[in-house]
């Protein structure tokens, strides 16, 4: 059953083959699942139809041809059918075997001149009855008809034909087949009892409850795909917030950075240690214009004239500390 829904377009090709021979009578297979041909009879002539589908099919549509070259709207000089309304609005959805059946049916309906004697075709297969259609209302259910075939002297009666299409119509009597033909509700039994409808419905019935699984699991986990889609949402205002602040706190780190980067640290000591120094130059003038007594003077003067010395001896050791380390490539 997994196999089949992993090929849907293999299981696809193959029931679009089913239709072919479903719905028409006479289907030669030529090339196995590529190429196939469908004799039918059209007033007094025998055409064949060829069928002849891609590796594509059915997302490509059909090439059906004529033989032998008539003259009909929908062919074209090659014998090419090019205009047939089912073949120009082919779809992967549509049946095959039903676009077909419309076009031998239009053919039967009015038959179309042949472009020359010369080309009569003798079909692959003898034509052994009129093609029907799958409408089961027209569709003739009643019992083969025999009638005697005289050669010479002799006669002999047919054998009844049996359907190789719907086997199932030759376990029927004659009041059944031909309340079949009168009763649609009994087609539709009829159709629905098909091994292949049978096989069909049934895969569908298991696709539809695989999708009502998967429906239902997925409607269990909506609790829990909310709860994390509301918790991812909160993370993600958490993580812009600390974003924000990390940018924040890292400008302040570039600003101290370079505030107390080594040579900003020595101009700074520099600086102090010539404010100390005009500061003990403007206490010697303060004592030179008698402002200061001697002893407040040498107290005042040695303090700031200390200082000056101490921060000066700071920023010359700084300045040989950093230029050692830049000479050495740091």
């Amino acid at each position: 059953m997994l196999q089949r829904f992993l090929k849907p377009d293999v299981n696809n090709r193959k029931q679009q083959i089913s239709t072919l021979k479903i719905f028409n009578d006479n289907v030669t297979e030529i090339n196995e699942d590529c190429e196939y041909e469908v004799a039918f009879q059209s007033g007094n002539n025998n055409l064949v139809l060829g069928v002849t589908l891609s590796n594509d099919f059915p997302e490509e549509k059909p090439v059906l041809s004529i033989k032998p070259l008539i003259s009909h709207p929908w062919a074209n000089e090659n014998g090419l059918i090019v205009a047939a309304p089912g073949l120009l609005n082919f779809t992967p959805h549509s049946d095959l075997g039903r676009v077909v059946q419309a076009i031998i049916r239009e053919f039967q309906r009015i038959p179309p001149n042949l472009v020359s004697d010369a080309n009569t075709v003798s079909p692959s297969v003898p034509i052994t009855e009129k093609r029907t259609s799958p409408n089961f209302s027209n569709y003739n259910f009643s019992p083969p008809h025999c009638g005697p075939s005289v050669s010479g002297a002799n006669s002999m009666i047919m054998q009844p034909i049996q359907s190789s299409i719907f086997p199932e119509l030759n376990l029927l009597s004659t009041e059944e087949l031909r309340f079949l033909n009168e009763s649609e509700n009994r087609q539709d039994e009829f159709i629905d009892e098909l091994p292949n409808v049978r096989e069909h419905n049934r895969m569908l019935d298991e696709l539809i409850a695989q999708i009502e699984e998967t429906a239902e699991e997925n409607l269990s986990k909506e609790e829990k795909v909310c709860h994390l889609r509301d918790v991812v949402e909160s993370q993600i205002e958490e993580v812009t917030k600390l974003a924000f602040d990390n940018e924040r706190l890292y400008s302040q780190y570039q600003n101290l950075s370079e505030n107390y980067s080594p040579r900003n640290i020595q101009d700074a000591v520099g600086k102090a240690a010539k404010a100390a120094e005009e500061d003990s130059e403007r206490i010697a003038e303060s004592f030179l214009q008698g402002e200061l007594d001697v002893d407040k003077f040498l107290v005042m003067f040695i303090k700031a004239k200390s200082l000056y010395q101490l921060r000066k001896t700071k920023e010359e050791k700084l300045c040989q500390q950093l230029n050692r380390l830049e000479k050495a490539g740091f």
